[in-house]
């Protein structure tokens, strides 16, 4: 009897060996799975910004505002969405931390760029002349809080869950930021001629945050 047993548990024992063998396998191919997709989402985030223009870039750790300076988040990251680029005339791409430091880089440079913002929902590029901006109580960077949708529909969605947010124009956007720099312009001239030094865009960054 005893023999009858022992193959019997040589089996059991070799289809459980076999088991384990084969979750350790299944285990290593799931951390390849999840290492694969995270490539893959990438390549796709990288594929969608040239769909929409083959120029496009996406800022890089460290990458500063080119007119105050100031951080420009990354995509996944906490008020990604408020980023902004332009791609110059001469073919240069140039990051922004918000909507107002894009647009008022045309006056203070005397150039025209074509310009991007980040879609709310996908965080993906669109032409600022593409979307629907609305203006919201959302901190950005520069306290503007506008953001931007692709799709009017998500916009209107936005809009009825957010009663207080509104569309808002682009033109109205460059007015208001035009005003704010010469403001802040006017008081860092006056503050010079009092011998004393502060520079604009910590101003900017301090700023009250009121309606623009």
């Amino acid at each position: 009897m005893k023999k009858i047993w022992i193959p019997v548990l040589a089996v059991l024992l070799l289809l459980a060996a076999c088991g384990t063998e084969k979750a350790e396998v299944k285990k290593e191919e799931t951390k390849q799975d999840v290492a694969a997709n995270e490539a893959e989402a990438k390549d796709k985030s990288t594929q969608v910004a040239s769909l929409v223009d083959p120029r496009l870039q996406e800022p890089k750790e460290g990458t500063m505002c080119e007119m105050c300076n100031m951080k420009v988040y990354l995509k996944d990251e906490d008020m990604g969405e408020f980023s902004t680029q332009a791609i110059k005339e001469d073919g240069t791409v140039a990051f922004y931390d918000d909507i107002g430091c894009l647009v008022n880089a045309e006056v203070a440079n005397h150039e025209k760029n074509e310009k991007f913002v980040r879609d709310f929902i996908t965080k993906d590029w669109v032409k600022v002349d593409d979307a629907t901006i609305v203006k919201t109580d959302l901190k950005s960077p520069m306290n503007w809080g506008y953001v931007y949708f692709k799709d009017k529909a998500d916009a209107d969605k936005y809009i009825a869950d957010n009663p207080t947010a509104h569309v808002e124009e682009l033109q109205k956007i460059k007015d208001d930021a035009l005003e704010r720099r010469n403001k802040k312009m006017k008081e860092k001239a006056e503050k010079e001629a009092k011998g004393e030094t502060d520079s604009m865009h910590m101003e900017e960054k301090n700023h009250d945050g009121q309606s623009h």
